[in-house]
């Protein structure tokens, strides 16, 4: 399958680290296909590419040329990474933390509303299928209620529960029923977006530990940027938004950052006609003190 993906806000990427001098070295954090690497590295920038999806970085490496060191890890580990690189800061960070279309379409991978429910984005730990049908009805409550926007959470869980007492849960098209079942047809035909995905997207959220991994992160990041180095990152929902805007505010209130982008930058109009999964991206920059 071809490994299909747009990168998110390119130009406003691109202008975020327009600060730093060339031959600066930039961490891309969620490497994906290369998209915002390949732009950084026309620029003269050197790049750490990190991404813990290994196929990701297989492609990454068939896309990319320049001054670029591959590594398949967590960006989590940004301090152990840094460490191994014998390297102990550098001038730019970007994390984008959307999902690539190739993962979301793939059967394989078990994101989608089809196929199994698997949702890793590397071999290691629990799948979806492993969550849905081990979680306590109260765990399950609490992962949709934390990670899907509160969407009828309970009587989803609920139905869960029942289901898998007749038979385990283990393709998205069973998961998508349980789903379209738990909640009134007027909610369902009424949602700009499909009615499902809050719910396979805390899914997801708990698979990767992705709200944990980004609060690691902002623990860590200050560490390994240098001084007026700059680091950017893409939202996609409101979980997202309120963890990275509460940790910048904490550290402008320590009067070691200041922020770029107060309310995080959308994406423009005509980015979002072109590629409609933009429509809820924010950049968000600050600046090392």
């Amino acid at each position: 399958m071809e490994f299909k993906h747009i990168s998110i806000m390119p130009q406003e990427v691109i202008d975020s680290f327009s600060s730093l001098k060339p031959q600066s070295t930039i961490i891309d954090g969620t490497l994906g296909k290369g998209g915002h690497s390949k732009l950084l590295i026309e620029k003269g920038f050197k790049i750490i590419g990190i991404d813990r999806d290994k196929e990701a970085i297989e492609e990454a490496q068939r896309n990319l040329k320049g001054e670029i060191t591959f590594v398949n890890d967590n960006f989590a580990n940004i301090d152990k990474i840094l460490a191994k690189l014998e390297t102990k800061q550098v001038s730019g960070i970007l994390l984008d933390l959307g999902v690539s279309t190739y993962q979301l379409e793939n059967k394989e991978r078990g994101f989608g509303f089809s196929g199994k429910l698997d949702m890793r984005m590397s071999s290691e730990g629990q799948t979806a299928a492993d969550i849905v049908n081990s979680y306590s009805q109260e765990k399950l409550e609490k992962t949709f209620k934390i990670g899907g926007e509160k969407v009828y959470f309970k009587e989803i869980a609920e139905n869960i529960i029942k289901q898998r007492e007749k038979k385990k849960i283990e393709i998205g098209e069973e998961l998508l029923e349980i789903i379209t079942q738990s909640m009134p047809e007027q909610y369902r035909r009424t949602r700009k977006h499909h009615f499902a995905s809050p719910t396979f997207r805390a899914l997801r959220i708990e698979v990767n530990k992705d709200l944990e991994n980004l609060s690691l992160f902002l623990d860590k990041f200050q560490s390994c940027l240098e001084k007026d180095g700059i680091l950017s990152i893409i939202t996609f929902h409101t979980i997202e938004e309120r963890i990275v805007k509460n940790k910048f505010q904490e550290l402008k209130g320590k009067k070691l950052v200041k922020i770029l982008t107060k309310h995080g930058m959308p994406a423009s109009k005509q980015e979002i006609n072109k590629n409609p999964k933009a429509i809820h991206a924010k950049l968000w920059i600050l600046r090392k003190k």
